[in-house]
């Protein structure tokens, strides 16, 4: 079972409440799925359970005769098709006309706005599981509708985009809680809060993560530093004898060669003086080498 599947199912489990979500929803399934013609309604579906719903929404808010069947289609693997039909009547052009809402209809009201998107996502959503990546995708068969959807969802002020795949138009989000959002406004209050679960424990380990690589590479450079300025502290010392250095830097070299994986800190806590005050000392250190390397190359 697929964790869209999962999503719908609490959606199609749960009733409307008023008229006017219920002819938004219709509305937003018979556009994303270019059912809506001049001279009949066509819609097919393979989700069984979606068929009833749009069935029995069109039942209550039409008096308009509606046919229904099931075809078996072969392509992908043998499946049933249900087929919703609206034939050209009297008053099919009003049907028509209430179908087409208005973008600025749908984000006036709440109401419309959540049977709108709500019949987008059952009829073309798809939802990743949060385990694997953040996606909410929307293959819609219309292009107006899918304008249409995209508009919406920047209104809201939501990180939306829109592309073509597979000859489709592609809405879709990728930031997760714009993804649980919509998932609010949809009504699936239980795959969000699973999905807020989800995606806390995965944040919280890609925090620790980070936070261990970063600790690790402090620890990698630490050592590194220390043993670039062990180098050059023991060829100071062949060549021309630690003691030949000023005190100051004849201690802080005694100390590195001492404590080869302390920080420049830690040096400093040792001798009393500030972590810049070692990292000068070093400096001068490392300008003796340079000048050494230099004379010996002449």
């Amino acid at each position: 079972m697929s964790y869209t599947f999962k999503v719908k199912q609490e959606i199609l489990t749960n009733e409307m409440v008023t008229e006017i979500e219920k002819t938004a929803e219709l509305s937003a399934v018979l556009l994303s799925k270019n059912a809506l013609g001049k001279d009949k309604v066509e819609l097919k579906l393979e989700n069984l359970p979606l068929a009833k719903r749009v069935y029995k929404i069109l039942k209550e808010i039409t008096d308009l005769t509606i046919g229904i069947k099931y075809l078996t289609s072969r392509r992908l693997g043998e499946h049933n098709v249900y087929v919703i039909t609206v034939q050209k009547q009297r008053g099919y052009r009003d049907f028509v006309n209430k179908m087409n809402i208005s973008t600025g209809v749908i984000s006036a009201s709440e109401d419309i706005l959540k049977g709108f998107i709500k019949g987008m996502f059952l009829a073309c959503g798809y939802i990743k599981d949060p385990v694997k990546e953040y996606a909410l995708d929307f293959f819609i068969d219309n292009e107006e509708a899918a304008e249409k959807l995209y508009e919406l969802l920047q209104e809201k002020g939501k990180k939306v985009f829109k592309t073509k795949k597979r000859n489709k138009p592609l809405v879709y989000l990728r930031n997760s809680e714009d993804i649980m959002d919509v998932m609010v406004m949809i009504g699936t209050i239980q795959a969000f809060f699973k999905y807020e679960e989800t995606t806390m424990i995965k944040d919280l380990k890609n925090k620790t993560i980070r936070e261990m690589n970063w600790e690790v590479a402090n620890e990698t450079k630490t050592l590194n530093t220390g043993n670039n300025q062990i180098k050059m502290i023991n060829y100071i010392g062949k060549v021309l004898g630690l003691n030949t250095l000023s005190p100051v830097l004849e201690e802080v070299a005694f100390l590195r060669l001492q404590n080869p994986e302390s920080s420049l800190q830690e040096i400093a806590e040792m001798i009393g003086i500030s972590k810049s005050g070692v990292r000068n000392r070093f400096r001068r250190i490392e300008e003796i080498y340079n000048n050494l390397l230099e004379e010996e190359r002449e």
